[in-house]
């Protein structure tokens, strides 16, 4: 056998075998014992999120940036479970909570138990809660929204503070420009951005300061 046949072999041979690894993973993410992948999602995530708090500037880059604190939140839509087309411009007048999740991570779904047994916190301030799937789920493989949140959010699934929803690939694009697994915006009433953050299963704590600071 040529060394140039044994060569494509073995990159074949690593190419499946990589596919096969990505697959089984996908499948491990929707269990709720990945404590150590919850640790490294959530850190990924906010180390990638840091930025997102400061001002809006004027760099050439900005338009590439995700939305940050003091802006007003720009429009766009996203569709209930419900079938109700929503534009984000359309939810001033009230605090609110714009959250994109993907349904296959971790930290999103460790993040939607706990937001079940915080919501009643948020709405005491006020604060209705908008938990959005990516657009596409981000090119990955995972549960519908449907399932994700019934399953995670239990009996609080159907509560009239918290809906859930898809994101249109245009407002995915928008607040998500770098494919973040898990990110949030925290709108006053005047539909501005007062906080923005990931993870509400590991900042909770920060997200219900935020929030008692609009009430």
């Amino acid at each position: 056998m040529s060394q140039a046949r044994t060569t494509r072999q073995v990159t074949s041979n690593r190419a499946r075998r990589q596919a096969a690894e990505a697959t089984a993973r996908r499948r491990r993410r929707w269990g709720f014992g990945g404590a150590g992948l919850a640790v490294l999602v959530v850190a990924g995530v906010i180390l990638g999120l840091h930025y997102a708090n400061r001002p809006a500037t004027t760099s050439t880059t900005a338009s590439a940036a995700a939305p940050a604190t003091g802006q007003v939140a720009p429009a766009g839509t996203f569709t209930t479970l419900a079938g109700r087309n929503v534009n984000v411009a359309s939810l001033r007048g009230q605090p609110t909570l714009v959250w994109f999740v993907s349904t296959w991570c971790s930290s999103c779904q460790a993040g939607t138990q706990t937001m079940a047994q915080n919501l009643a916190k948020l709405h005491a301030d006020g604060v209705r809660v908008e938990e959005v799937e990516l657009y596409a789920d981000l090119g990955q493989s995972g549960p519908s929204m449907g399932a994700f949140a019934r399953a995670l959010a239990g009996p609080q699934y159907g509560n009239p503070a918290w809906t859930f929803g898809v994101s249109s690939a245009a407002l995915t694009r928008t607040y998500d420009p770098q494919s973040y697994l898990d990110i949030y915006y925290l709108l006053n009433a005047k539909g501005q951005i007062s906080y923005v953050n990931s993870s509400p299963g590991s900042t909770m704590p920060q997200l219900l300061a935020a929030a008692g600071k609009l009430a």
